[in-house]
């Protein structure tokens, strides 16, 4: 792992990788945050498959970002997290490093401690989530960029998604940019969902929750 030791801006420094992004990084960006993070966030697993790839635990905690390494042993398995998520090395980095394959998956403007700081709405929303759904956006050149996500017990035991989100770059840039919402793009044939349809429009809403902010 390369350590980053320096103040963090916006965006990790080029050619940083996944687990020092997440084990060192990320914490000085909170440590660096002019806004208090209060309360205790659900707990995230990350499964990043591939070279340099791993397993984390992530939580907030009281204005504590807290990151802790999966590691393989004999004693009894951790307890199941809350949300679970799972992407390739690839495509975890594409979301924080400029591609000319897609747009702006995250706008170099966007406030990462705020966009991981959920609000009590927005958990309350969270809790009521219970699927496994993959999402996956087509970019130039044949390039697709794909995250898979688990919400609640349903969704931790499946063995696969049951739900699949397929949305184009051009479509999914009038998203990021607010000029059309998740329904819209449902109700216009601009996302191709396949499984089901309710639990998509859920979890479309709560990102789109997010990003708004």
């Amino acid at each position: 792992m390369n350590l980053i030791t320096d103040i963090p801006t916006g965006r990790p420094p080029v050619g940083a990788s996944a687990a020092a992004i997440l084990e060192s990084w990320l914490p000085e960006l909170f440590r660096s945050a002019t806004r208090p993070v209060e309360g205790t966030s659900p707990v995230v697993r990350l499964s990043l498959s591939g070279p340099e790839g791993g397993e984390w635990e992530l939580q907030i905690r009281d204005n504590t970002y807290v990151a802790e390494r999966c590691m393989r042993t004999l004693g009894p398995r951790r307890p199941d997290p809350d949300i679970w998520i799972r992407q390739s090395v690839p495509d975890f980095l594409a979301m924080l490093f400029p591609s000319e394959d897609f747009f702006e998956l995250m706008p170099a403007s966007a406030d990462i401690v705020e966009l991981l700081r959920p609000d009590s709405e927005e958990l309350e929303l969270l809790q009521k989530l219970d699927g496994r759904i993959k999402f996956e956006l087509e970019g130039r050149r044949r390039r697709r960029w794909a995250v898979d996500v688990a919400f609640g017990r349903t969704g931790i035991l499946a063995g696969r998604p049951r739900t699949t989100v397929a949305i184009d770059s051009g479509t999914c840039e009038k998203l990021a940019a607010k000029a059309v919402n998740p329904l819209q793009a449902l109700l216009a044939g601009r996302l191709r969902v396949d499984g089901d349809k309710t639990f998509a429009m859920q979890v479309l809403m709560l990102v789109a929750t997010r990003m708004r902010g």
